[in-house]
């Protein structure tokens, strides 16, 4: 009985040694199992604490998707088992052991700074439907084609991803007489050429040709493309130019003396590697002879181009008479003659009506080259009048306040007179009348029967496209007005002088 309660006391010691030593390596197998679970997070997991840890709501909510929350419960409690076990021994072990298996103190929420990827957006607009526009700043490297297949424009930026693209240098970017001039990007320096002439002054670089000598285009599609491109640098600008026509530069020179103070070069014939830290390639365009205020630099406007021409050519009128505070006064009248097709066939009897209701008329055209001449003319009337034609793209001259009476060819061009000389001399501050002659004032009457599609169905010689309607419609078609019907418009013009 005696040796029955000795064992079973000895086995109650046993027991109670072995239950203790158990606890132990059970605390340790907790402890190691929870630093081999942190060692093995996950890459997935490592990337999701990326750009920011604890640091706000978003951040633990990544913690918490490597973490899930009962994962996260289970930790916590062993963190507290494993706690209170040891901290029941005061050994100096155990306070050892304490002091590294407590978790951390919080800390302040830390930031990491990661690289951010470089900016990727183009160099180039494709977007307008008529036009191809680049943008480059930084090191910029321009050239000549005098010994290359075509002139280059090349930005040198180790950010940038490589990129090229051929680019025609004029606002129609479907002009094939237009050769195009290559624009790219380069990461290392032994990809782009050496530069030989620097400079701090900006560049655009673009190209004469395409409809350039037809006056309309000299004005929409060079002389107010780069006006709007060119009028924020204020003089500090160069003209890197393809396909050069020094007569038109002749013609227009007072213009580019206006918009830049340096020379002009001729990308055909140079050798030269331009540097630059900001070039521009073809012009800025939003619509034929329109400036849309909103996109354009600075917020200019048609009005701000024509008070530019108006001081380019020091014309001195700035607004049209006013017959309420000068009531003697004759507005007059600039009566566009045409040489060619689509010209008055009875120019006399419009000068007697026009004169009839009181203005005083100025028959006149431009003489060739003469562009300085003409437009002192333009800017001395009070009113332009024409059929369609170039001629009319004088109005830019006209003082504010003016009238443009634009006479329609027959038929079914309204919309085009519209685009052409409508939109336009109304974005400029003009008063725009339009009058649209009836079959019986064409001279197409002449060459087709009064019931030819020419006339019943004008439509049907539209679709046959461009070529074919203005073979017919503006090369054969004169007019014969008929100033009882076109009297009202010119009462009409006359009274808005008296306004």
């Amino acid at each position: 009985m005696g040796y029955e309660k000795a064992v079973v006391k000895n086995m109650g010691r046993i027991e109670a040694r072995k239950l203790g030593l158990a606890l132990l390596v059970g605390c340790c197998l907790v402890i190691l199992s929870y630093f081999i679970t942190m060692s093995e997070t996950p890459v997935d997991g490592q990337a999701s604490l990326t750009f920011t840890v604890g640091a706000n709501e978003e951040a633990e909510g990544k913690i918490s998707q490597v973490q899930p929350e009962k994962e996260k419960k289970a930790v916590e409690e062993s963190f507290s088992t494993v706690s209170h076990i040891i901290l029941k021994d005061n050994s100096s072990e155990s306070r050892k052991q304490d002091e590294t298996v407590l978790p951390p103190k919080k800390e302040e929420p830390q930031v990491i700074e990661m690289p951010r990827p470089p900016l990727t957006e183009s160099i180039c607009d494709f977007s307008n439907f008529r036009t191809e526009f680049c943008d480059l700043k930084g090191d910029v490297r321009v050239h000549g084609k005098k010994k290359a297949a075509s002139a280059a424009v090349v930005l040198l930026s180790p950010q940038r991803k490589a990129e090229e693209y051929m680019v025609v240098p004029y606002v129609r970017k479907h002009m094939d007489n237009i050769e195009k001039v290559a624009v790219r990007t380069a990461q290392a320096p032994h990809a782009a050429p050496a530069c030989t002439a620097t400079s701090t002054v900006p560049a655009i670089v673009f190209a004469l040709g395409g409809f350039t000598g037809n006056y309309y285009h000299d004005f929409t599609d060079v002389l107010l493309p780069l006006f709007l491109t060119a009028h924020e640098f204020h003089g500090e600008v160069q003209f890197l130019i393809t396909n050069i026509q020094l007569w038109w530069l002749g013609k227009y020179r007072p213009i580019f003396e206006k918009l830049t103070r340096y020379e002009f070069v001729d990308l055909d014939k140079s050798d030269d590697v331009h540097c630059r830290s900001h070039v521009l390639v073809d012009l800025r365009f939003h619509n034929d002879l329109i400036i849309d205020r909103a996109r354009a630099p600075n917020g200019i406007s048609m009005l701000d181009f024509s008070r530019f021409l108006r001081e380019v050519y020091s014309l001195p009128r700035e607004r049209a008479v006013s017959l309420r505070a000068h009531p003697e006064r004759r507005p007059r009248l600039l009566l566009v003659a045409r040489n060619g097709t689509r010209r008055f066939t009875n120019m006399p009897e419009i000068v007697q009506a026009a004169e009839a209701v009181g203005f005083e008329v100025v028959r006149a055209d431009a003489e060739y080259g003469n562009v300085a001449g003409f437009v002192e003319v333009v800017n001395s009337c009070d009113v332009i009048m024409g059929v369609h034609g170039a001629g009319l793209t004088n109005f830019v001259f006209l003082p504010a306040n003016a009238v443009v009476i634009q006479i329609v060819p027959c038929c079914d061009l309204e919309g085009m007179a519209e685009h052409t000389f409508g939109a336009p001399s109304k974005e400029a501050g003009l008063l725009y009348l339009q009058y649209s002659i009836s079959v019986e004032e064409s001279t197409l009457l002449e060459s087709y029967p009064r019931e030819h599609p020419v006339f019943s169905d004008p439509q049907s010689i539209h679709r046959q496209g461009w070529f074919k309607m203005g073979k017919i419609y503006l090369g054969r078609q004169n007019v014969k007005l008929d100033v009882d019907r076109f009297r009202p418009v010119l009462i009409q013009a006359m009274d808005h002088f008296r306004q």
